[in-house]
């Protein structure tokens, strides 16, 4: 059965019980008061005729009117009656032989009522010994008491009919938003449109918070098929990519060996060939640890946080750099401590890569500028350089791994997505601004997991900072 034709059948069922339950009370009190009130007709009845059997000189006709019929039972069990003939007394007389004399002074000893077939009668001793009963017939109280009976029957049908009717068509109406929560369920399972919403989501009724509870749920389902394919796509494109730049150097390992095997190469010639063939594996060892390096940093498991001195480790940082190209301008914008947690391995990483990539990608004579500050926003690293900027082009996609500008330098592209992988593996994101002849500046922003000291110029950013 549907639901409807459950709550339905259920209520049905129930009126059908409460119907019941009212009639059989209804004419059980009924009955129960119609009972009482001929119980004191018969004791009036019964007094009354008493009274005229016993005075002398009045006749025995006539002393009850209708319907009350009064009889006179002997100790010989015989049965005379003292009423007018309406109504018909002979069940009662019947009834009353059937029982004899014994019985009925019985029934007389305590002057209560009782029932005699389909009649009620009482009795009372009279001085000669005999018995005096008086009687009526039940059918006025059985006729009223079957029209309470047949009324509640009707009543009852044209109720439950009138309920199968409208209780079907309100039920379906509350029913109707599960319905089309159904078909949209049904269309998403089979046609594949995450993007579906359950209709009719309020908070008002069951239904709606219910239909508001599935679109998140939904939503969540959504982002997580989208999350998956991005990130199958991701992964198509990347071992793409990888395979890409390790087949170079791979097809040049292989060409010097085959020429060295079909004996191509002079003696003159293979100092060079060797040192080209190390080259080519040191490149391809520093893409396979890079590779590895951002699988490390997806997996979010590297990270060793610890108190690091933020300060010191640009001014190490610099040093490194400027021990590498001494012709280069080297400025150090940062506070004289600046106390964080983070990974300091990781960091130190993060900077020497935007180091290098200043030192790869501009002219020697370009000044570079780092700085290091506790900001509102968290803590910041900024490696800024003045050199001729990058595209827009560039610029929107620097931190798509393997991604390397027109004037790149022969590098696999994977220098700032670990900047970037580094800063989201400390809850924080890494940005670029660059311009054509304006130079570029990375910033890397990170959760503060320490309270910043009070006063001193580590608690805003220091001037010089760009908008991003």
């Amino acid at each position: 059965m549907t639901l409807n034709a459950r709550l339905t059948a259920g209520l049905l069922v129930v009126t059908l019980a409460g119907l019941t339950v009212t009639g059989f009370v209804s004419s059980f009190f009924l009955h129960r008061y119609l009972m009482d009130r001929v119980d004191d007709q018969l004791r009036s009845a019964r007094d009354r005729a008493t009274t005229r059997l016993v005075r002398p000189g009045l006749p025995a006709e006539g002393i009850a009117p209708a319907p009350f019929i009064v009889m006179s039972v002997t100790p010989d069990d015989d049965v005379r009656v003292l009423s007018d003939e309406e109504p018909d007394p002979s069940p009662a007389v019947a009834r009353i032989r059937r029982l004899g004399y014994a019985k009925v002074q019985e029934r007389a000893a305590g002057l209560d009522p009782f029932s005699l077939g389909h009649m009620r009668a009482v009795a009372r001793p009279a001085r000669n010994g005999n018995l005096i009963v008086v009687a009526t017939p039940m059918d006025e109280i059985d006729a009223e008491v079957r029209n309470l009976v047949i009324a509640e029957v009707a009543t009852a049908a044209a109720l439950l009919l009138l309920l199968a009717v409208a209780g079907r068509q309100l039920i379906g109406s509350g029913l109707r938003p599960l319905g089309r929560m159904a078909e949209t369920a049904h269309g998403i399972a089979t046609g594949g449109d995450l993007r579906a919403r359950m209709p009719d989501a309020n908070a008002r009724t069951e239904a709606g918070r219910l239909a508001a509870a599935i679109n998140v749920m939904l939503e969540r389902i959504e982002q997580a098929f989208w999350a998956r394919g991005r990130s199958e796509a991701r992964v198509r494109e990347f071992a793409a990519d990888a395979s890409h730049e390790l087949r170079t150097p791979l097809t040049t390992i292989q060409g010097y060996a085959e020429l060295y095997r079909h004996g191509a190469l002079g003696p003159d010639q293979l100092p060079d060939v060797m040192r080209r063939i190390e080259d080519e594996a040191q490149r391809m060892s520093r893409i396979v640890s890079d590779l590895l390096e951002l699988a490390r940093l997806d997996r979010g498991q590297t990270l060793e946080p610890a108190e690091t001195d933020l300060s010191a480790l640009v001014r190490d940082a610099v040093a490194d750099a400027s021990a590498v190209a001494p012709d280069r301008a080297h400025e150090v914008d940062v506070p004289d401590t600046l106390v964080a947690v983070v990974d300091e391995a990781r960091l130190r990483q993060v900077l020497a890569n935007l180091l290098a990539n200043v030192r790869v990608h501009t002219p020697d004579d370009t000044p570079v500028t780092v700085r290091a500050a506790r900001t509102p926003h968290g803590l910041v690293l900024e490696v800024a350089d003045r050199g001729p900027g990058m595209s827009p082009e560039d610029a929107a996609r620097a931190f798509e791994r393997f991604h390397r500008a027109e004037r790149g330098s022969g590098g696999a592209g994977l220098g700032l997505p670990i900047v970037a992988a580094i800063a989201a593996a400390h809850g924080g994101r890494a940005d670029l601004l660059s311009e054509p002849g304006a130079g570029t500046t990375v910033r890397v922003t990170i959760p503060d997991r320490r309270a910043p000291a009070p006063g001193g110029r580590a608690t805003t950013v220091p001037d010089g900072f760009p908008p991003l």
